[in-house]
Protein backbone atom coordinates (compact mmCIF):
# COMPACT_ATOMS: atom_id res chain seq x y z
CA UNK A 1 0.00 0.00 0.00
CA UNK A 2 3.04 2.25 -0.25
CA UNK A 3 2.99 3.63 3.27
CA UNK A 4 6.28 2.30 4.55
CA UNK A 5 9.09 -0.12 3.81
CA UNK A 6 8.43 -3.82 4.26
CA UNK A 7 10.60 -6.82 5.05
CA UNK A 8 9.36 -8.88 2.14
CA UNK A 9 10.76 -12.27 3.11
CA UNK A 10 8.77 -13.71 6.00
CA UNK A 11 10.80 -15.24 8.79
CA UNK A 12 9.38 -18.72 8.20
CA UNK A 13 10.44 -18.69 4.58
CA UNK A 14 13.61 -16.66 4.87
CA UNK A 15 16.07 -19.50 4.42
CA UNK A 16 14.25 -20.89 1.43
CA UNK A 17 13.86 -17.54 -0.26
CA UNK A 18 17.44 -16.44 0.28
CA UNK A 19 19.27 -19.66 -0.48
CA UNK A 20 17.08 -21.23 -3.16
CA UNK A 21 15.50 -18.28 -4.95
CA UNK A 22 18.18 -15.62 -4.85
CA UNK A 23 20.48 -14.95 -7.81
CA UNK A 24 23.34 -13.58 -5.75
CA UNK A 25 24.59 -13.03 -2.22
CA UNK A 26 21.84 -11.75 0.06
CA UNK A 27 22.51 -8.42 1.76
CA UNK A 28 20.36 -6.71 4.39
CA UNK A 29 20.00 -2.99 3.75
CA UNK A 30 17.84 -1.06 6.19
CA UNK A 31 15.78 -4.14 7.06
CA UNK A 32 15.20 -5.20 3.46
CA UNK A 33 16.98 -8.11 1.79
CA UNK A 34 18.58 -7.66 -1.62
CA UNK A 35 20.21 -10.33 -3.75
CA UNK A 36 21.10 -9.79 -7.40
CA UNK A 37 20.48 -7.21 -10.11
CA UNK A 38 18.25 -8.92 -12.70
CA UNK A 39 16.21 -8.11 -15.77
CA UNK A 40 13.51 -10.74 -15.36
CA UNK A 41 11.70 -12.31 -12.41
CA UNK A 42 9.11 -15.04 -12.86
CA UNK A 43 6.76 -15.79 -9.98
CA UNK A 44 5.28 -19.28 -10.01
CA UNK A 45 2.48 -20.95 -8.04
CA UNK A 46 0.48 -17.72 -8.09
CA UNK A 47 -3.12 -18.15 -7.02
CA UNK A 48 -4.82 -19.83 -4.10
CA UNK A 49 -8.21 -20.99 -2.88
CA UNK A 50 -9.70 -18.90 -0.13
CA UNK A 51 -11.76 -15.81 0.56
CA UNK A 52 -11.29 -12.17 1.46
CA UNK A 53 -13.43 -9.57 3.21
CA UNK A 54 -15.35 -7.66 0.57
CA UNK A 55 -16.72 -4.24 1.52
CA UNK A 56 -20.50 -4.05 1.11
CA UNK A 57 -21.25 -0.72 2.84
CA UNK A 58 -19.49 2.35 4.25
CA UNK A 59 -21.68 4.06 6.83
CA UNK A 60 -21.61 7.79 7.68
CA UNK A 61 -20.87 6.79 11.27
CA UNK A 62 -17.61 5.08 10.27
CA UNK A 63 -19.09 1.59 10.23
CA UNK A 64 -17.56 -0.55 7.48
CA UNK A 65 -19.49 -3.69 6.61
CA UNK A 66 -17.84 -6.75 5.08
CA UNK A 67 -18.85 -10.11 3.70
CA UNK A 68 -16.74 -13.10 2.69
CA UNK A 69 -15.97 -13.33 -1.02
CA UNK A 70 -14.54 -16.71 -2.07
CA UNK A 71 -12.04 -17.21 -4.86
CA UNK A 72 -10.20 -20.18 -6.33
CA UNK A 73 -7.92 -21.21 -9.14
CA UNK A 74 -4.70 -20.17 -10.87
CA UNK A 75 -3.83 -16.49 -10.25
CA UNK A 76 -6.85 -15.99 -7.95
CA UNK A 77 -7.65 -13.42 -6.68
CA UNK A 78 -5.42 -11.57 -9.15
CA UNK A 79 -7.68 -12.79 -11.95
CA UNK A 80 -10.15 -10.14 -10.81
CA UNK A 81 -10.01 -6.63 -12.24
CA UNK A 82 -6.81 -4.78 -11.34
CA UNK A 83 -6.09 -1.06 -11.30
CA UNK A 84 -2.70 0.46 -12.20
CA UNK A 85 -0.93 2.83 -9.80
CA UNK A 86 2.17 5.02 -10.17
CA UNK A 87 3.81 7.18 -7.51
CA UNK A 88 6.40 9.87 -8.16
CA UNK A 89 8.95 10.91 -8.82
CA UNK A 90 8.04 9.16 -12.05
CA UNK A 91 7.10 9.85 -15.63
CA UNK A 92 4.78 7.52 -17.56
CA UNK A 93 5.62 7.64 -21.25
CA UNK A 94 3.52 4.82 -22.67
CA UNK A 95 1.13 2.09 -21.55
CA UNK A 96 -0.68 -0.80 -23.24
CA UNK A 97 -2.81 -3.61 -21.81
CA UNK A 98 -3.57 -6.83 -23.69
CA UNK A 99 -5.88 -9.79 -23.15
CA UNK A 100 -6.18 -13.09 -24.98
CA UNK A 101 -8.36 -12.97 -28.07
CA UNK A 102 -11.47 -15.13 -27.69
CA UNK A 103 -11.18 -18.16 -29.96
CA UNK A 104 -14.45 -17.37 -31.67
CA UNK A 105 -13.22 -13.89 -32.57
CA UNK A 106 -9.70 -14.87 -33.46
CA UNK A 107 -8.14 -12.95 -36.32
CA UNK A 108 -4.94 -13.95 -38.07
CA UNK A 109 -2.47 -11.11 -38.06
CA UNK A 110 -0.67 -9.41 -40.90
CA UNK A 111 2.44 -11.28 -39.82
CA UNK A 112 1.10 -14.38 -41.55
CA UNK A 113 2.60 -15.16 -44.95
CA UNK A 114 0.49 -14.21 -47.94
CA UNK A 115 -0.12 -17.87 -48.76
CA UNK A 116 -1.35 -18.66 -45.28
CA UNK A 117 -3.47 -15.53 -45.27
CA UNK A 118 -5.12 -16.59 -48.52
CA UNK A 119 -5.89 -20.02 -47.17
CA UNK A 120 -7.39 -18.57 -44.03
CA UNK A 121 -9.47 -16.11 -46.01
CA UNK A 122 -10.85 -19.03 -48.03
CA UNK A 123 -11.77 -20.87 -44.86
CA UNK A 124 -13.81 -18.02 -43.41
CA UNK A 125 -17.61 -18.19 -43.57
CA UNK A 126 -18.76 -16.33 -46.66
CA UNK A 127 -22.11 -15.48 -48.19
CA UNK A 128 -22.74 -18.21 -50.75
CA UNK A 129 -24.72 -18.04 -53.99
CA UNK A 130 -27.76 -20.31 -54.31
CA UNK A 131 -27.83 -22.92 -57.08
CA UNK A 132 -31.11 -22.58 -58.97
CA UNK A 133 -32.41 -25.50 -61.07
CA UNK A 134 -35.38 -25.21 -63.42
CA UNK A 135 -36.91 -26.90 -66.45
CA UNK A 136 -37.31 -24.49 -69.35
CA UNK A 137 -38.80 -25.67 -72.64
CA UNK A 138 -38.18 -29.27 -71.58
CA UNK A 139 -34.49 -28.67 -70.79
CA UNK A 140 -33.10 -28.91 -67.22
CA UNK A 141 -30.79 -25.99 -66.58
CA UNK A 142 -28.96 -24.69 -63.46
CA UNK A 143 -27.25 -21.44 -62.59
CA UNK A 144 -25.96 -19.46 -59.60
CA UNK A 145 -28.26 -16.82 -58.20
CA UNK A 146 -25.69 -14.17 -57.23
CA UNK A 147 -28.19 -11.47 -56.47
CA UNK A 148 -28.46 -10.91 -52.71
CA UNK A 149 -30.79 -7.98 -52.77
CA UNK A 150 -30.05 -4.26 -52.45
CA UNK A 151 -27.09 -3.30 -50.23
CA UNK A 152 -28.91 -1.34 -47.58
CA UNK A 153 -29.08 -1.21 -43.82
CA UNK A 154 -32.88 -1.25 -43.90
CA UNK A 155 -34.47 -4.41 -42.50
CA UNK A 156 -35.58 -6.95 -45.12
CA UNK A 157 -39.19 -6.92 -46.18
CA UNK A 158 -41.51 -9.54 -44.75
CA UNK A 159 -41.81 -12.74 -46.76
CA UNK A 160 -44.83 -12.74 -49.12
CA UNK A 161 -47.84 -14.79 -48.06
CA UNK A 162 -48.60 -15.95 -51.60
CA UNK A 163 -46.32 -18.14 -53.71
CA UNK A 164 -43.66 -16.23 -55.61
CA UNK A 165 -43.57 -16.44 -59.42
CA UNK A 166 -40.99 -18.84 -60.84
CA UNK A 167 -37.47 -17.50 -61.33
CA UNK A 168 -36.73 -16.43 -64.87
CA UNK A 169 -33.64 -17.89 -66.50
CA UNK A 170 -31.41 -16.24 -69.09
CA UNK A 171 -32.44 -17.30 -72.62
CA UNK A 172 -30.65 -20.22 -74.29
CA UNK A 173 -28.76 -21.04 -71.11
CA UNK A 174 -26.97 -24.38 -71.57
CA UNK A 175 -27.15 -27.01 -68.86
CA UNK A 176 -24.57 -26.59 -66.11
CA UNK A 177 -23.46 -29.81 -64.43
CA UNK A 178 -23.45 -29.57 -60.65
CA UNK A 179 -20.22 -30.59 -58.97
CA UNK A 180 -20.36 -32.65 -55.82
CA UNK A 181 -19.71 -30.57 -52.69
CA UNK A 182 -16.13 -30.75 -51.43
CA UNK A 183 -15.22 -30.88 -47.74
CA UNK A 184 -13.78 -27.68 -46.32
CA UNK A 185 -10.02 -27.84 -45.80
CA UNK A 186 -8.78 -28.18 -42.22
CA UNK A 187 -6.59 -25.23 -41.36
CA UNK A 188 -6.35 -25.88 -37.63
CA UNK A 189 -2.67 -26.64 -37.98
CA UNK A 190 -1.72 -23.51 -39.88
CA UNK A 191 1.12 -22.03 -37.81
CA UNK A 192 0.93 -18.52 -36.38
CA UNK A 193 4.08 -16.58 -37.28
CA UNK A 194 4.96 -13.98 -34.66
CA UNK A 195 5.82 -10.40 -35.57
CA UNK A 196 9.10 -9.99 -34.78
CA UNK A 197 6.18 16.50 -12.48
CA UNK A 198 6.62 19.35 -13.08
CA UNK A 199 7.73 21.64 -15.83
CA UNK A 200 10.82 20.90 -17.77
CA UNK A 201 12.00 18.82 -20.72
CA UNK A 202 11.75 15.08 -20.71
CA UNK A 203 14.70 13.13 -19.45
CA UNK A 204 16.96 12.03 -22.31
CA UNK A 205 16.04 8.65 -23.67
CA UNK A 206 18.97 6.28 -23.67
CA UNK A 207 19.15 2.54 -24.22
CA UNK A 208 18.80 0.51 -21.09
CA UNK A 209 22.30 -0.73 -20.27
CA UNK A 210 23.01 -4.15 -21.68
CA UNK A 211 26.47 -4.66 -20.23
CA UNK A 212 27.38 -7.10 -17.50
CA UNK A 213 25.13 -9.87 -18.70
CA UNK A 214 26.43 -12.21 -16.06
CA UNK A 215 23.70 -14.83 -15.81
CA UNK A 216 21.63 -15.28 -18.97
CA UNK A 217 19.69 -18.07 -17.29
CA UNK A 218 16.66 -18.48 -15.11
CA UNK A 219 17.25 -19.49 -11.51
CA UNK A 220 15.77 -22.79 -10.30
CA UNK A 221 15.13 -23.73 -6.69
CA UNK A 222 17.56 -26.63 -6.94
CA UNK A 223 20.26 -24.48 -8.52
CA UNK A 224 21.20 -21.57 -6.24
CA UNK A 225 22.27 -18.63 -8.34
CA UNK A 226 20.58 -20.04 -11.41
CA UNK A 227 21.84 -22.47 -14.01
CA UNK A 228 18.87 -23.75 -16.00
CA UNK A 229 16.03 -22.32 -18.01
CA UNK A 230 12.60 -22.36 -16.45
CA UNK A 231 10.94 -25.54 -17.75
CA UNK A 232 8.25 -24.76 -20.32
CA UNK A 233 4.68 -25.18 -19.18
CA UNK A 234 1.66 -26.20 -21.16
CA UNK A 235 0.22 -22.87 -22.15
CA UNK A 236 -2.93 -21.43 -23.63
CA UNK A 237 -0.63 -19.02 -25.44
CA UNK A 238 -0.08 -21.72 -28.06
CA UNK A 239 -3.46 -21.20 -29.66
CA UNK A 240 -4.33 -17.56 -29.19
CA UNK A 241 -3.16 -14.09 -30.03
CA UNK A 242 -3.34 -11.04 -27.79
CA UNK A 243 -5.47 -7.97 -28.45
CA UNK A 244 -4.69 -4.52 -27.07
CA UNK A 245 -7.65 -3.30 -25.02
CA UNK A 246 -6.16 -0.08 -23.58
CA UNK A 247 -3.45 2.31 -24.70
CA UNK A 248 -1.83 5.61 -23.69
CA UNK A 249 0.98 7.62 -25.29
CA UNK A 250 2.09 10.72 -23.40
CA UNK A 251 3.84 12.37 -26.35
CA UNK A 252 0.95 12.09 -28.79
CA UNK A 253 -1.74 12.29 -26.09
CA UNK A 254 -3.36 9.18 -27.57
CA UNK A 255 -5.70 7.48 -25.11
CA UNK A 256 -7.85 4.41 -25.72
CA UNK A 257 -10.10 2.87 -23.05
CA UNK A 258 -8.23 4.69 -20.28
CA UNK A 259 -9.46 6.75 -17.32
CA UNK A 260 -6.94 8.54 -15.09
CA UNK A 261 -8.00 8.78 -11.45
CA UNK A 262 -6.57 9.91 -8.13
CA UNK A 263 -7.48 10.00 -4.43
CA UNK A 264 -8.75 13.57 -4.74
CA UNK A 265 -12.46 13.12 -3.99
CA UNK A 266 -14.21 16.46 -3.47
CA UNK A 267 -11.95 18.28 -5.94
CA UNK A 268 -14.39 18.59 -8.83
CA UNK A 269 -15.59 14.97 -8.63
CA UNK A 270 -15.88 12.15 -6.17
CA UNK A 271 -16.69 12.76 -2.52
CA UNK A 272 -14.95 13.83 0.68
CA UNK A 273 -15.96 13.62 4.33
CA UNK A 274 -14.20 13.66 7.67
CA UNK A 275 -14.98 9.99 8.28
CA UNK A 276 -13.54 8.29 5.20
CA UNK A 277 -11.50 11.13 3.67
CA UNK A 278 -11.10 11.43 -0.11
CA UNK A 279 -12.66 9.01 -2.54
CA UNK A 280 -11.40 8.52 -6.06
CA UNK A 281 -11.84 11.45 -8.42
CA UNK A 282 -10.98 12.24 -12.02
CA UNK A 283 -7.35 13.29 -12.32
CA UNK A 284 -6.29 16.65 -13.71
CA UNK A 285 -3.94 16.76 -16.70
CA UNK A 286 -0.92 17.55 -14.49
CA UNK A 287 -1.50 14.45 -12.37
CA UNK A 288 -1.50 16.45 -9.12
CA UNK A 289 -5.17 17.09 -8.22
CA UNK A 290 -8.77 16.27 -9.06
CA UNK A 291 -10.92 17.51 -11.93
CA UNK A 292 -14.60 17.71 -12.88
CA UNK A 293 -14.31 15.20 -15.71
CA UNK A 294 -11.89 12.79 -17.37
CA UNK A 295 -8.66 14.29 -18.65
CA UNK A 296 -5.65 12.83 -20.43
CA UNK A 297 -2.47 12.90 -18.38
CA UNK A 298 0.06 15.28 -19.89
CA UNK A 299 3.68 14.32 -20.50
CA UNK A 300 4.69 15.48 -17.03
CA UNK A 301 6.95 14.39 -14.21
CA UNK A 302 4.86 13.33 -11.20
CA UNK A 303 6.64 14.61 -8.05
CA UNK A 304 7.35 12.76 -4.82
CA UNK A 305 4.36 11.69 -2.72
CA UNK A 306 1.96 12.26 -5.61
CA UNK A 307 0.32 9.29 -7.25
CA UNK A 308 -2.45 8.41 -9.67
CA UNK A 309 -4.35 5.34 -10.80
CA UNK A 310 -5.57 4.03 -14.15
CA UNK A 311 -8.78 2.13 -14.92
CA UNK A 312 -10.57 1.19 -18.11
CA UNK A 313 -13.20 3.58 -19.48
CA UNK A 314 -15.98 1.06 -18.73
CA UNK A 315 -18.26 2.21 -15.94
CA UNK A 316 -18.78 -0.21 -13.09
CA UNK A 317 -21.74 -2.56 -12.82
CA UNK A 318 -22.65 -5.10 -10.14
CA UNK A 319 -19.45 -7.07 -10.87
CA UNK A 320 -17.40 -4.30 -9.25
CA UNK A 321 -19.08 -4.72 -5.89
CA UNK A 322 -19.56 -1.74 -3.62
CA UNK A 323 -18.05 1.61 -4.69
CA UNK A 324 -17.93 4.60 -2.39
CA UNK A 325 -18.41 7.11 -5.23
CA UNK A 326 -20.45 5.28 -7.92
CA UNK A 327 -20.35 8.24 -10.33
CA UNK A 328 -16.58 7.83 -10.74
CA UNK A 329 -16.40 4.03 -10.39
CA UNK A 330 -14.74 2.29 -13.34
CA UNK A 331 -13.68 -1.26 -14.01
CA UNK A 332 -10.05 -2.29 -13.89
CA UNK A 333 -8.26 -4.80 -16.08
CA UNK A 334 -9.81 -8.21 -15.51
CA UNK A 335 -9.18 -11.79 -16.53
CA UNK A 336 -6.53 -14.32 -15.64
CA UNK A 337 -4.53 -13.86 -18.87
CA UNK A 338 -3.33 -10.31 -19.37
CA UNK A 339 -0.21 -8.41 -20.38
CA UNK A 340 0.77 -4.95 -19.18
CA UNK A 341 3.41 -2.99 -21.10
CA UNK A 342 4.88 0.11 -19.46
CA UNK A 343 7.47 2.66 -20.51
CA UNK A 344 8.47 4.96 -17.66
CA UNK A 345 11.30 6.61 -15.76
CA UNK A 346 11.89 7.25 -12.06
CA UNK A 347 14.24 10.25 -11.78
CA UNK A 348 15.85 11.32 -8.52
CA UNK A 349 14.36 14.45 -6.93
CA UNK A 350 16.20 14.30 -3.57
CA UNK A 351 13.06 14.83 -1.48
CA UNK A 352 13.20 13.27 1.99
CA UNK A 353 9.75 13.94 3.44
CA UNK A 354 6.93 11.39 3.60
CA UNK A 355 7.36 9.05 0.59
CA UNK A 356 10.11 11.38 -0.59
CA UNK A 357 12.04 10.13 -3.62
CA UNK A 358 10.38 6.71 -3.30
CA UNK A 359 8.72 5.97 -6.65
CA UNK A 360 6.62 2.87 -7.20
CA UNK A 361 4.62 1.12 -9.89
CA UNK A 362 2.03 -1.43 -8.74
CA UNK A 363 -1.33 -3.10 -9.33
CA UNK A 364 -4.27 -3.37 -6.94
CA UNK A 365 -7.47 -5.33 -6.87
CA UNK A 366 -9.85 -2.65 -8.18
CA UNK A 367 -12.13 -3.07 -5.16
CA UNK A 368 -9.48 -1.47 -2.95
CA UNK A 369 -9.31 2.05 -4.46
CA UNK A 370 -13.04 2.07 -5.23
CA UNK A 371 -13.72 1.93 -1.47
CA UNK A 372 -10.72 3.33 0.40
CA UNK A 373 -7.16 2.77 -0.76
CA UNK A 374 -5.60 4.12 2.42
CA UNK A 375 -8.41 3.46 4.89
CA UNK A 376 -9.28 0.35 6.86
CA UNK A 377 -12.47 -0.01 4.82
CA UNK A 378 -11.12 -2.07 1.95
CA UNK A 379 -10.28 -5.67 1.23
CA UNK A 380 -6.52 -5.01 1.26
CA UNK A 381 -5.87 -6.30 4.77
CA UNK A 382 -7.67 -9.55 3.94
CA UNK A 383 -5.32 -10.06 0.97
CA UNK A 384 -7.59 -9.44 -2.00
CA UNK A 385 -4.53 -8.64 -4.05
CA UNK A 386 -1.64 -6.27 -4.72
CA UNK A 387 1.37 -6.73 -7.01
CA UNK A 388 4.33 -4.40 -6.58
CA UNK A 389 6.18 -4.28 -9.89
CA UNK A 390 8.92 -1.64 -9.40
CA UNK A 391 9.06 -0.22 -5.87
CA UNK A 392 11.80 1.60 -4.00
CA UNK A 393 11.83 1.02 -0.26
CA UNK A 394 13.90 3.99 0.90
CA UNK A 395 14.34 7.58 -0.19
CA UNK A 396 16.83 7.86 -3.03
CA UNK A 397 17.21 4.08 -3.32
CA UNK A 398 18.52 2.80 -6.66
CA UNK A 399 17.00 -0.68 -6.29
CA UNK A 400 13.40 -1.56 -7.15
CA UNK A 401 11.75 -4.62 -5.63
CA UNK A 402 8.68 -6.67 -6.57
CA UNK A 403 6.23 -8.30 -4.13
CA UNK A 404 2.89 -10.14 -4.07
CA UNK A 405 0.43 -9.20 -1.32
CA UNK A 406 -1.90 -12.20 -1.44
CA UNK A 407 -2.63 -14.95 1.07
CA UNK A 408 0.51 -16.86 0.06
CA UNK A 409 2.38 -13.70 -0.86
CA UNK A 410 6.09 -12.98 -0.76
CA UNK A 411 8.62 -11.18 -2.89
CA UNK A 412 11.88 -11.98 -4.57
CA UNK A 413 14.96 -10.38 -3.09
CA UNK A 414 16.35 -9.99 -6.57
CA UNK A 415 15.85 -6.45 -7.80
CA UNK A 416 15.67 -4.18 -10.84
CA UNK A 417 17.77 -1.08 -11.44
CA UNK A 418 15.80 2.10 -10.89
CA UNK A 419 15.62 3.95 -14.26
CA UNK A 420 16.68 7.37 -13.02
CA UNK A 421 18.15 8.90 -16.20
CA UNK A 422 16.43 6.89 -18.90
CA UNK A 423 13.12 5.33 -19.79
CA UNK A 424 12.70 1.60 -19.36
CA UNK A 425 10.14 -0.70 -21.00
CA UNK A 426 8.69 -3.40 -18.75
CA UNK A 427 6.25 -6.24 -19.46
CA UNK A 428 4.12 -7.89 -16.77
CA UNK A 429 2.61 -11.14 -18.08
CA UNK A 430 -0.16 -12.98 -16.21
CA UNK A 431 -0.46 -16.54 -17.53
CA UNK A 432 -3.24 -18.74 -16.19
CA UNK A 433 -2.10 -22.15 -17.45
CA UNK A 434 1.28 -21.95 -15.72
CA UNK A 435 -0.08 -19.99 -12.72
CA UNK A 436 2.76 -17.53 -13.19
CA UNK A 437 3.42 -13.82 -13.40
CA UNK A 438 6.56 -12.59 -15.15
CA UNK A 439 8.12 -9.13 -14.81
CA UNK A 440 10.65 -8.47 -17.54
CA UNK A 441 12.68 -5.54 -18.86
CA UNK A 442 12.30 -5.33 -22.65
CA UNK A 443 14.35 -3.63 -25.38
CA UNK A 444 13.77 0.09 -25.82
CA UNK A 445 12.37 -0.39 -29.30
CA UNK A 446 9.56 -2.72 -28.18
CA UNK A 447 6.42 -1.96 -30.17
CA UNK A 448 3.24 -1.25 -28.23
CA UNK A 449 1.29 -2.59 -31.19
CA UNK A 450 -2.41 -3.36 -31.46
CA UNK A 451 -1.73 -7.10 -31.25
CA UNK A 452 0.93 -9.38 -29.82
CA UNK A 453 1.94 -12.73 -31.27
CA UNK A 454 2.14 -15.84 -29.15
CA UNK A 455 5.81 -16.50 -29.77
CA UNK A 456 6.75 -13.02 -28.61
CA UNK A 457 4.82 -13.27 -25.34
CA UNK A 458 6.11 -16.79 -24.72
CA UNK A 459 9.66 -15.51 -25.18
CA UNK A 460 9.10 -12.83 -22.57
CA UNK A 461 7.90 -15.50 -20.14
CA UNK A 462 10.28 -18.38 -20.89
CA UNK A 463 13.52 -17.13 -22.39
CA UNK A 464 16.50 -15.46 -20.79
CA UNK A 465 18.02 -13.85 -23.88
CA UNK A 466 18.56 -10.11 -23.75
CA UNK A 467 18.51 -9.57 -19.97
CA UNK A 468 21.41 -9.34 -17.55
CA UNK A 469 20.04 -12.18 -15.40
CA UNK A 470 16.77 -13.94 -14.73
CA UNK A 471 15.27 -15.21 -11.50
CA UNK A 472 12.59 -17.69 -10.48
CA UNK A 473 10.55 -17.29 -7.32
CA UNK A 474 7.95 -19.82 -6.19
CA UNK A 475 5.21 -18.72 -3.85
CA UNK A 476 4.23 -21.12 -1.10
CA UNK A 477 1.56 -23.70 -1.87
CA UNK A 478 -1.30 -23.09 0.54
CA UNK A 479 -4.20 -24.17 -1.69
CA UNK A 480 -7.00 -25.62 0.39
Amino acid sequence: MKLKSWLFVAAAGCASALTRQCSGKAVNEGGNWYCGDVGHIQYQNVGTNGSYKEVVAMGPDGNCQFQDKPYAGPLAPLNEDLSIHLRGPARLKKLAVYTLSPRRKRRFRRSLSSATSSLWSFAQPQKRADIVTATINGVVVSWENNYFGPQTADPPAAAPTSPSPPLAAPPNLPPVPLAAPQPLADFSQVPVVATPVQKGPASPVAPYPSSAVEQPQLARPDHPGGSKLIPPAKSSLLSHDWDRISYYDAETQASENIIFMGNYGGQGSGVFDNIWGNSLAYLNADGTAGSEGPQILQDKLIPSNKEFSIFTAEKCDESCGFSRAPDVAYKGFGGANKVFLFRFSMPLDNQRGFNGDMPALWLLNGRIPRTGQYSACSCWQSKCGEVDIFETLAGGDMKCKSTFHVSNGAGSSDWFQRPVDRFVTVAVVFEEDSASVSIRILPDDTDFSETLGNAKVKAWVREADGVRASSLFQLADNKQ
